[in-house]
């Protein structure tokens, strides 16, 4: 079988270092695509955890054909064998879990693909679209019994995605840079240090890390889901930071609305955000999605937008609704499932078609 370590006509997908190893597979949905004519293929991979296990996927045609653990180790596994030759298979390898910055020892390093056969790379996309989110955009909840509630990595998937689905609609290319419970001012707990804006620049999902070079992939649009965990954090136990004993808490008024201050620190967080998003995407169209898991804080983040464009005169950033899951549209974890990303992904890649 041949060794594919250089990744010659190979299409890398997501914000995925490459090493003297090998691809380092750090956010959900990042892989590999490529087209493949030949019997057999395979993958050379190595993977650690304590906790939190990564899992991988294979996506053959279009068609999702297998969901595996990356196990502990350098290991060799054979993907498809007896494989008609004369046949041509577009092939994506995609890591289908977040990346676990609180687990120092979850990592997947995709070393080489192993074939015989040929591989050519994929015609390119018309467009390039990063997704910007919480575990909506993990895609926690996409894999699972109605009912499960653990917290556990084979529950999340990038297959029935919304931001998956509605690049494909668009024949756009994809990236996906999220944490499960992280939002823009803090996080579902009220952990100030559970928010996209400080790894949004990294590479490896590192707090407060600017390593990542923007010109290498610039996207034609960005769209960001945050907000629903800083509405959780009203309704969570306060956070006091380990090094400074300082306590932050979201508090509700005694009817039930959010105190203003706290709502003008999410609207000056988003504010914020967009400004960075603008400053490394400068070409791209900004559009901030909510409402898979509610309305709460709708309309102050629709008011934080426009706050953002009256201030910068940013005339390619907009606020888009999104449909509330409802019933049949959970999956696992009580979170959105396939039915609801589905419905989502219309809008968004319908709004996008009218602005890219």
């Amino acid at each position: 079988m041949v060794a594919n370590e250089n990744w010659e006509n190979v299409r890398i997908l997501g914000r995925t270092p490459v090493t003297d190893t090998g691809l380092e597979l750090i956010w959900s949905g990042s892989g590999v695509e490529f087209i493949f004519r030949g019997t057999e293929l395979g993958i050379k991979i190595t993977g650690g955890d304590s906790v939190y296990q990564p899992w991988i996927s294979l996506i053959m045609d279009g068609a999702w054909i297998m969901h595996m653990p990356v196990q502990e180790g350098t290991n060799k596994v054979i993907m498809l064998k007896g494989l008609d030759p004369s046949t041509s298979h577009n092939i994506r390898i995609i890591k289908e879990t977040q990346a676990m910055p609180d687990d120092p020892d979850s990592f997947v390093i995709l070393n080489s693909l192993l074939y015989d056969g040929e591989v050519l790379k994929t015609p390119d996309y018309k467009y390039r679209i990063e997704f910007v989110g919480d575990s909506i955009t993990s895609g926690e909840g996409l894999i699972g019994a109605h009912d499960a509630m653990d917290w556990i990595s084979p529950y999340f998937s990038t297959i029935n995605h919304y931001g998956v689905k509605a690049a494909h609609n668009l024949n756009a290319e994809y990236r996906l840079i999220s944490q499960s419970g992280w939002g823009v001012s803090c996080g579902w707990d009220n952990n100030i240090t559970s928010t996209l804006p400080l790894v949004y620049e990294s590479d490896r999902c590192q707090r407060g890390v600017s390593d990542h070079d923007f010109n290498t992939w610039k996207a034609d649009a960005v769209v960001i889901n945050l907000g629903t965990n800083d509405e959780g954090a009203f309704r969570s136990p306060e956070y006091i930071d380990p090094e400074t004993l300082l306590v932050y808490k979201k508090t509700l008024n005694d009817d039930g609305s959010y105190r203003d201050s706290d709502i003008d620190v999410i609207k000056k967080s988003v504010i914020s955000f967009l400004k960075t998003i603008r400053k490394d995407n400068p070409d791209a169209q900004l559009v901030w999605v909510y409402g898979m898991i509610g309305y709460g804080l709708g309309q102050y983040l629709e008011e934080a937008v426009n706050e953002y464009v009256d201030e910068t005169g940013d005339a390619k950033a907009s606020y888009l609704a999104l449909p509330d899951t409802e019933g049949e549209g959970f999956g696992s974890r009580q979170h959105p499932g396939a039915i609801s990303h589905a419905k989502s992904a219309e809008i968004i890649s319908a709004y996008l078609k009218e602005k890219i």
